[in-house]
């Protein structure tokens, strides 16, 4: 999980590899890199632990570099771990995984050489060094044939300046050209502050930009006719923000969700009409807060059209032997399109027969291309490593996805389909939750757990709301199912514990006000958001939120919001950034 950038440009190199590296850094910000290649004086090496600011200064002369920024796998985050590794006449940055680094650093040990990392990827630089016999990209393809595992590489050489080579096999890996500039870049959004029009790379596939021009070639080195598309305006990342990117993101749900509900609407839904109407089973797969969308997406399908969906984080999809075949319908949700385990899953499925439908916010991403048919979200590019506005979006496009499977199996939408244009009025309209979330914030910011209940969908958003809180507050948080309370974890409720419960449903609403009266007995400070006034005044919650008023299987777009930002105050209020949370990184392009 981390992010690199080659470029070739005559002009304002070493500037542009800083600025794609600063749109890079939510994939990674452990320590970060750039090599430059000058003719006539070889590399100019810059890197550092931390942040990619720590590169800044004086700009390294050269018109072809290599830059990197860091999400360790191998290796503490040091000065000697942080990327580019050098080996005689090349450079290299890598993002992914290795597996067989091991056997093949004995190997290189064997045949005398010394590592100055304790990196995977420093093996990958040798073994190109050690295949050169002057073409550098034959030497680049030899290398590659050795490797297992994941991997988007970029190269230099100084025997040949003004090239840099990319490979991809498991990881993204994207060119991109302008007027001035050539690039290679693990991500598209990163190159959109300069690149005019971008080209993926599939797996086993190389770049080359040399001679002032960018080339795609196979694994037997044959030369491929690739497309460019333009880059569109609203895929360009702004970096220039006042608070951080997750206070900005939250503030731009609402228009997240009008602008996606305006792109699946205008949606043709019908070549995956087959699929929809006649799935034998109906799957879900994802990771982490895509995968609570998923399960609301299960919920309102079983509820909605009465079909069940199966819904299986993907890193265990492949593990656990699910009778998945031709006829079946798989549903994938990823923001970025380049989740490892995700794709994995979809490659499984797409070999046994089944129809997969994307779920993503990047319209060229690998999964919309594994994908028999794609839905893109368009909540614009999203900084921060923890997910908001996308999982709206990701909601967004998921309760359409239900109602036209409603559609195609019975002629006619849900009873709630309609109410889908009112969610971004609603959205809004749940800020003025923030001033009672915020002073929450203040009166828990020391506290050392905490519970999120709910029932039915309102478990899917507690689950969702207990994550925000654990990846960037650093809070142990569990969300939990409310009427499991007594059989177990009602022992961790103490004297002024926090329980901040969901209750969206009126017809359960009192089963999960038993579960506040059991907690606020042992002493908990219970916390209570509701859409239903009869619910808020009927409560012995000591904190009551009132939520915008929904039909109850779309609350989980609105009632989510107050927990994002509940957990962005308290994580600002601990004194951490809500934008870079430690160990993780937003694009996971590993196993």
């Amino acid at each position: 999980m981390c992010g690199i950038v080659g470029c070739v440009a005559k002009e304002n190199c070493y500037e542009r590899i800083y600025a794609a590296l600063s749109r890079l850094e939510y994939r990674g910000y452990d320590s970060a890199g750039i090599a430059m290649l000058q003719e006539g004086a070889g590399f100019h090496l810059r890197k550092k632990r931390g942040y990619v600011s720590n590169l800044k200064g004086r700009p390294l002369a050269g018109e072809a570099g290599i830059g990197h920024t860091r999400w360790a796998t191998h290796g503490k985050p040091t000065d000697a771990n942080a990327h580019p590794h050098g080996c005689g006449k090349f450079m290299l940055v890598h993002n992914g995984i290795i597996e067989n680094y091991l056997s093949l650093k004995e190997e290189l040990c064997a045949q005398g050489e010394q590592f100055a990392s304790e990196t995977d990827s420093e093996v990958i630089v040798k073994l190109i060094s050690r295949a050169y016999t002057g073409d550098f990209f034959s030497a680049v393809r030899t290398a590659c044939r050795r490797l297992r595992g994941s991997y988007a590489i970029a190269v230099l050489c100084s025997d040949h300046p003004g090239e840099v080579i990319g490979a991809r096999q498991g990881s993204p890996l994207v060119a991109g050209a302008s007027d001035t500039a050539l690039y290679i870049c693990s991500d598209i959004p990163a190159l959109c502050g300069d690149a005019d029009y971008i080209c993926p790379a599939s797996d086993g596939e190389f770049i080359c930009i040399r001679d002032g021009k960018i080339q795609f070639f196979d694994e037997a080195g044959s030369e491929l006719c690739k497309c460019f598309t333009r880059v569109l305006p609203e895929s360009r990342a702004e970096t220039s923000v006042s608070g951080t990117f997750m206070e900005k993101e939250i503030a731009q749900i609402p228009r997240a969700i009008a602008d996606t509900l305006q792109g699946v609407s205008s949606l043709d839904y019908a070549p995956c009409a087959r699929a929809l109407r006649a799935a034998k089973c109906v799957y879900a797969v994802a990771c982490g807060t895509a995968f609570h969308a998923a399960l609301v997406f299960g919920d309102v399908v079983q509820n909605t059209v009465g079909a069940h969906v199966v819904c299986t984080v993907s890193s265990e999809f492949r593990y656990a032997n699910l009778p998945i075949g031709v006829g079946d319908l798989v549903v994938a949700v990823s923001q970025s399109g380049e989740t490892a385990d995700t794709l994995e899953a979809v490659r499984l499925a797409a070999k046994r027969g089944a129809f997969v439908i994307a779920v993503t916010n990047i319209a060229h991403s690998t999964l919309a291309a594994l994908a028999d048919f794609s839905i893109v979200m368009r909540a614009g590019p999203e900084i921060a490593v923890a997910a908001t506005k996308s999982y709206n979006c990701q909601l967004v496009c998921l309760y359409y996805l239900a109602a036209q499977m409603q559609y195609f199996r019975t002629q006619a939408y849900p009873v709630w389909f309609l109410s889908l244009r009112d969610l971004p009025a609603a959205a809004e309209a749940a800020f003025d939750c923030f001033p009672q979330m915020s002073a929450l914030a203040a009166k828990w910011k020391d506290a050392r757990g905490m519970l999120f209940l709910g029932r039915s969908l309102d478990l899917r958003t507690a689950a969702e709301g207990a994550l925000k809180t654990k990846e960037i507050a650093y809070v142990f948080a569990e969300g939990y199912a409310a009427g499991e309370l007594k059989h177990g974890t009602l022992a961790l409720i103490e004297e002024g514990f926090p329980v901040v419960a969901l209750s969206t449903r009126r017809d359960i609403a009192s089963k999960t006000e038993n579960a506040l009266a059991e907690s606020k007995a042992r002493g908990a400070q219970v916390v209570l958001l509701s859409q239903s006034e009869e619910s808020l005044n009927e409560s012995c919650a000591d904190f009551r939120i009132r939520l915008p008023n929904l039909p109850e299987c779309l609350m989980p777009a609105v009632a989510v919001i107050p927990l994002q930002y509940f957990a962005c105050r308290l994580c600002l209020l601990r004194g951490y950034d809500p934008d870079k949370p430690r160990n993780l990184a937003k694009s996971v392009t590993v196993e």
